[in-house]
């Protein structure tokens, strides 16, 4: 049976900073404030080989509870995801967590509601069942985290696994710019590919390739030109890097008209690459049917590139199959 919102939710499971110097936060939070040190929890997000770590984690017993903790964190390297989100949000609170008995009928009345998350999937620990989520900051100012226990997942027990992979979905949040208020339409389409940042680039910027993972079928080059064939007429394409905004930018223009949309790039570590896309300005149902495509386009892209494309979705395929249709039928961009 489904729920509705608003969501019960369960007690607060944690909370957690992201500091500059998590050992003296944690010291003025237990010799101040009374907090109990529980362990410090080291974490490899992907910044640093294996065997290395980049996430440094005290585990505070909040006072009063024997439950629910405080975990203060910190980047251990300059280029890990929590010392650039520092940089560029600040130090203070992350994530509120709390506890919910059924997680997937949780999200479902959330995205029905048009509430998004930061991953389209659950972060599931295999060995305990530990499972876990990012509601998108742009709703309240801050990451709510659900979190879903069990006999096995204990309160105030955090997997290193997990850890890393919620880590890992803030990386749309290090370039976008804040929002004054809750979102007028969709997060920005996202993902993580297991692929070095090179080889995704290179990818991306041949223009040919864009039959193997999106809607745009029929890219041809006519009297030197790049083109898009329309059954309305062709549309000029470009594909280029654009140094100034760390992006890769698919134009597509006809007559005085164009639309813009920058893939932004970013190695979370040798063999990781995450890519977070702007859509361009649309109108509202527009927008969301092209989030949609462009958030499928990405997994189907993720597929190739990690050499799993026989393991695509054939919803996914289906949807990006409609898109096509709908694209090459278009009377304007």
């Amino acid at each position: 049976m489904g729920i509705s919102l608003p969501l019960e939710l369960g007690s607060l499971d944690h909370y957690t900073l992201i500091v500059e110097d998590a050992a003296a936060v944690a010291k003025f939070h237990t010799e101040a404030l009374g907090f109990e040190p529980l362990r410090i929890q080291l974490v490899n997000a992907g910044s640093v080989p294996p065997g290395e770590h980049d996430m440094l984690n005290h585990v505070l017993q909040i006072p009063g509870t024997s439950k629910r903790v405080l975990v203060v964190t910190e980047g251990l390297t300059e280029d890990s995801i929590f010392r650039r989100y520092l940089r560029k949000h600040g130090p203070g609170v992350h994530h509120v967590a709390y506890e919910v008995a059924d997680l997937d009928a949780a999200l479902d009345a959330l995205r029905s509601a048009g509430i998004t998350t930061t991953s389209e999937k659950v972060l599931n620990d295999p060995l305990t069942g530990l499972r876990q989520i990012f509601i998108s900051r742009e709703f309240s100012g801050y990451f709510i985290e659900l979190i879903e226990r069990n006999p096995r997942a204990t309160a105030g027990h955090f997997t290193n696994d997990n850890m890393a992979a919620l880590a890992r979905t803030m990386i749309a949040y290090l370039h976008a710019p804040e929002a004054a208020a809750a979102p007028a339409g969709p997060a920005s389409p996202s993902v993580t590919i297991a692929a070095d940042e090179a080889r995704v680039r290179a990818f991306l910027l041949d223009p040919f390739n864009l039959p193997r993972w999106t809607g745009h079928r029929c890219i041809r080059r006519i009297d030197g030109a790049l083109v898009e064939v329309r059954q309305a007429g062709d549309v000029a394409l470009s594909v280029t890097e654009d140094a100034q905004r760390g992006a890769i930018v698919f134009r597509w223009s006809r007559d005085d008209r164009a639309l813009e949309v920058p893939f932004f790039l970013s190695g979370e570590s040798p063999e990781r690459t995450a890519i977070r896309v702007d859509l361009p300005p649309l109108e509202p149902a527009r927008l969301a049917k092209t989030a949609k495509v462009v958030q499928a386009e990405l997994d189907v892209l993720a597929s190739l590139l990690e050499d799993r494309a026989e393991s695509v979705d054939p919803k996914l395929r289906a949807l990006i199959d409609e898109y096509h249709l709908e694209v090459h039928q278009r009377s304007g961009l």
